[in-house]
């Protein structure tokens, strides 16, 4: 009878921890399953509503649906552990001390952090702009919390800290649609100044994709001669192809002109 009781009292126990704890166990897996489905679903629905207006940024959109996401999945830890009679008070005490050692740890890390939050909140410079930060001069494809992407001029993927374009100066090329093109002509010391300034000017205002012609002057003199600088408006899309072809341009009419004046002062020896 003494065997046969304790056997009673042993699957009554286990009853009762199946009773008990297995339904804790069902409850809390439906939970998790629910927070899980929500989260994607709320995820998907903020990203879905944010493509639907042009003024969303990207980033920003990305920002919301992955705040909106960790927040649910939060949420579902706490009410798991809550099923299983877990003191959620004890366990955001024991964090909160966890964070501030995570903290002083990874003091760099969270400086990109916090840079990372202000870019996305007040975004000076959007993804798809040209930018030149850290010496580095490149289109944003990718802005994170931590870290920013850029494709230079190579078309190499550049990783940059987000600490390094909020704590320091980022100079955004595509912001505006005009830019100022320095052109630099070396000149003899024999040529004659007012004429190359009237033939590159010339040759300048002929140029349609060249909105305005600031200045032409000598910037500098040397024992080569002198410098001639022409200062013009472009498009920012044509500001490679205008530099080329003016400089093919002028070299050309003044290597022409040169040659013309030689073969004078020959033909009159």
């Amino acid at each position: 009878m003494e065997i046969g009781e304790q056997w009673t009292n042993a699957a009554n126990v286990v009853v009762a921890l199946v009773t008990t704890y297995g339904l804790r166990i069902v409850g809390a897996i439906i939970i998790l399953v629910l927070g899980w489905v929500t989260a994607r679903l709320l995820f998907t629905a903020i990203e879905r509503l944010c493509l639907k207006s042009s003024r969303i940024d990207q980033t920003i959109m990305i920002f919301l649906a992955n705040g909106a996401r960790y927040s649910v999945l939060v949420f579902t830890f706490v009410a798991v552990l809550t099923t299983f009679g877990i003191a959620t008070t004890s366990f955001v005490a024991v964090l909160g001390a966890l964070g501030i050692a995570i903290g002083l740890a990874l003091q760099g890390t969270l400086s990109n952090l916090a840079a990372g939050i202000m870019l996305i909140l007040f975004r000076p410079f959007h993804i798809g702009d040209e930018i030149e930060a850290g010496g580095v001069v490149g289109t944003t494809r990718v802005i994170n919390l931590f870290y920013t992407e850029i494709d230079n001029g190579d078309n190499v993927r550049v990783v940059i800290p987000n600490g390094k374009l909020w704590g320091e100066i980022v100079r955004i090329h595509s912001r505006n649609s005009r830019r100022l093109l320095n052109l630099h002509f070396q000149r003899p010391a024999n040529d004659d100044i007012g004429t190359a300034i009237n033939r590159v000017r010339e040759l300048a205002q002929r140029d349609r994709r060249i909105s305005e012609v600031a200045a032409i002057g000598v910037e500098n003199v040397n024992v080569d001669g002198y410098v001639l600088t022409a200062q013009v408006w472009v498009d920012r899309r044509e500001l490679g192809n205008v530099q080329f072809d003016l400089n093919r341009a002028v070299l050309e009419a003044l290597e022409w002109r040169e040659l013309v004046i030689v073969e004078r002062h020959a033909a009159a020896r």
